[in-house]
């Protein structure tokens, strides 16, 4: 993986799961890493398990606060929108208030944060990577999380039109769209009993679709090939949206 040493990478949803993972593997690799999250207390473990990591403390659904957080970052070579959360809840029930949240987190924060990101990249002139975290939710409808699968595929149109705009200026951008990864966004906490029910169906359907038997998406997986992406090792990949599903897409 060309990842070089010196590389400066700002991560969102830094704190756990996919974002944490990410975090870890560029740390390793050498690379600056700007590590956002809303947590604070995550951010002190983030920093105490990876010194070098800069940590970020912001919430995402204030585009105030996301601009007071990372207007006086300086320019970076890639960007990886993977902030996001999950609602689960059936479309007649589904509230507008939970609209708002799922759009505002995994959708507009992404917007804001590579707006000024992108200025900054263009600003300094040589380019850069822009990575946004998807799902294959966004590809094709579940039960019981129709917002949740709305703002995926709304991520994967923005992230098409970013790739649109900002290629004259050198600039990448890709989606990742894993199946079930086990973070604990997917942990039965997250949702209540009846919720729960259908997420489970869910996951039974996904894994009698999946060439490869696997239910769960291994980290490493998600985390490769977004560095992939991420990386020097392409110039001409862009406006793409990568599936990490075991094949369940094309099934």
């Amino acid at each position: 993986m060309s990842i070089r040493k010196g590389l400066k990478c700002l991560v969102t949803g830094a704190g756990r799961g996919i974002g944490r993972a990410l975090v870890a593997e560029l740390h390793a690799r050498g690379a600056v890493v700007y590590a956002l999250s809303k947590n604070p207390d995550n951010l002190k473990k983030l920093k105490i398990e990876f010194p070098k990591v800069v940590p970020i403390c912001a919430d995402l659904g204030s585009v105030e606060d996301t601009r007071r957080a990372l207007e006086p970052i300086e320019a970076v070579d890639c960007l990886i929108n993977n902030a996001g959360i999950f609602e689960p809840g059936d479309f007649l029930e589904a509230t507008s208030e939970s609209f708002d949240k799922q759009f505002n987190i995994n959708l507009r924060s992404a917007l804001t944060v590579s707006q000024i990101t992108a200025k900054k990249m263009i600003a300094r002139g040589n380019g850069g990577s822009i990575v946004n975290i998807s799902s294959i939710s966004g590809q094709r409808p579940e039960h019981g999380i129709a917002i949740y699968c709305c703002t995926k595929a709304a991520i994967d149109m923005l992230t098409k039109c970013m790739a649109l705009e900002l290629g004259p200026h050198k600039i990448r951008v890709n989606a990742v769209a894993p199946a079930n990864v086990d973070t604990d966004l997917n942990q039965p906490g997250s949702y209540g009993e009846e919720e729960k029910e259908k997420v489970e169906q869910n996951q039974k359907l996904l894994l009698q679709r999946t060439p490869t038997g696997t239910l769960w998406m291994p980290m490493s997986d998600i985390v490769n090939t977004t560095l992939f992406l991420a990386s020097d090792l392409t110039s001409q990949i862009t406006g793409q949206v990568l599936a990490v599903d075991g094949g369940y897409l094309a099934n």
